[in-house]
């Protein structure tokens, strides 16, 4: 019988972002925490990596695509791009450049790519 606390492997990627995501989105909007460093330590990788990892994720699948440099290059790099296109976009809605809607699309970017990501695992 298999221990029930055993998370499948595929499993332990989606759910470690997904739950990333979850606590970003607290930590930066809720009102003790957004006022800390802690707003920064948790932002910038949310910012800056998550984006582009959950895209490489969809795009790369397998462990051994691409080196652990490399993945880390490339995730940085398209986070920026991400970020920028997805700002642009709103621009050009009525919800405009604030910190809910730009926080809001890029966890439902990130969450989507997520859910493919784990799709092509499964």
């Amino acid at each position: 019988m298999q221990n029930p606390s055993h998370v499948h492997p595929t499993l332990k990627y989606p759910i470690f972002v997904i739950a990333y995501i979850v606590v970003s989105v607290i930590v930066i909007t809720v009102q003790p925490f957004n006022e800390s460093i802690l707003r920064a330590i948790v932002g910038f990788p949310f910012v800056l990596f998550l984006p582009g990892y959950t895209l490489l994720a969809v795009l790369f699948p397998k462990k051994d695509d691409l080196d652990g440099i490399e993945r880390l290059a490339l995730s940085i790099g398209l986070s920026i791009c991400i970020v920028v296109f997805i700002g642009l976009g709103l621009n050009f809605t009525q919800w405009g450049i604030r910190l809910g809607p730009i926080l809001m699309a890029m966890a439902a970017f990130m969450l989507i790519m997520t859910a493919l990501a784990a799709l092509q695992h499964s």
